[in-house]
């Protein structure tokens, strides 16, 4: 039962943060850019998350240097980085070549669960990535011919590896600490304060006075990193305790799955052929990595 309500949250943090494409493109079309998107929605998820630490009690912070290292590591090298590597992807080459490289994380996070965690490789595992990526290839509408470049395709590869490192800090977190909402608030904390380094927030502060209805931006922004940022993170984090992280990490790919449905829906964006198989073909790999094979007898061949 934990491993089904395990597999159940990482899906459902997959599809929050395919909601992400609804809430940037309105941002984008205020002004905002890709950069101070990503400032305000590690801002405003630290706030939230560590609100809601506070209530849970202060004690939460209590911890030992090497679990706080854990939480920095995290927040720069996944949290953050994975945005400026993805962002920095898509300038120099299309959205569908970006997206296809983000989702190489469930190979990197095989490798180092291997590497680091004592893990093994399977058949299932290997069938269910090759699955989803091809998978993630017709939905993104790669078919159709998008135009890649040499530094586009690292900062790509760049972004799956940032975006692999999560599950393996928040595994390598909870084997000493016992509350996953401290792992993910002080991420987003560290994320947050490199956010607003690099992405000049006086400009942020300029969009705002300039906006049509600037009361309704404080709303927008606690709702957008809620759903992009806060429950999704806090989903996968705990779904990591009942699956590992390179499972884990292939569950996520609901997360173009959802988009291609919200894109679709909300933003009106057209539906090919090949985008239906590649939804298909996404949604086979997730049954695939939860399906227990058996032999004749009875015997159970692989389990999450």
């Amino acid at each position: 039962m934990k491993n089904k309500l395990s597999v159940i949250f990482i899906l459902l943090a997959g599809a929050l943060w395919g909601s992400s494409c609804i809430f940037v493109n309105k941002l984008s079309s205020m002004g905002f850019s890709p950069m101070q998107c990503t400032a305000i929605r590690t801002l405003f998820g630290a706030l939230i998350l560590n609100a809601a630490l506070l209530i849970k009690g202060r004690h939460h912070y209590k911890m030992s240097l090497a679990s706080y290292g854990l939480c920095a590591a995290s927040g720069i090298c996944s949290v953050l980085s994975m945005c400026i590597f993805y962002y920095y992807s898509m300038t120099y080459t299309s959205a569908a070549v970006s997206a296809i490289l983000l989702y190489t994380a469930p190979l990197f996070v095989m490798i180092m669960s291997v590497l680091f965690l004592g893990e093994r490789f399977t058949a299932k595992k290997i069938v269910a990535f090759v699955i989803a990526i091809i998978g993630c290839a017709l939905v993104s509408g790669i078919v159709t011919g998008a135009a890649a470049s040499g530094l586009g395709i690292l900062f790509g590869v760049l972004s799956g590896f940032s975006y692999s490192l999560y599950g393996i800090f928040a595994d390598l977190f909870m084997k000493k600490n016992k509350e996953p909402l401290t792992f993910s608030a002080l991420s987003f904390a560290f994320a947050a304060l490199g956010a607003l380094i690099i992405s000049k927030p006086w400009q942020i502060v300029g969009v705002c006075a300039e906006a049509e209805k600037p009361y309704f931006l404080p709303l927008l922004f606690v709702v957008f990193s809620l759903c992009t940022a806060v429950l999704p993170y806090l989903f996968y984090t705990k779904g990591l305790t009942g699956v590992r992280p390179d499972v884990a990490s292939i569950l996520a790919f609901s997360e173009p799955l959802m988009a291609a449905v919200f894109g679709i829906a909300v933003l009106g964006q057209p539906l090919d052929a090949w985008q239906v198989v590649g939804i298909l073909l996404v949604t086979l790999a997730i049954v695939v990595l939860n399906v227990n094979f058996r032999r004749r007898g009875g015997e159970e061949i692989q389990k999450l």
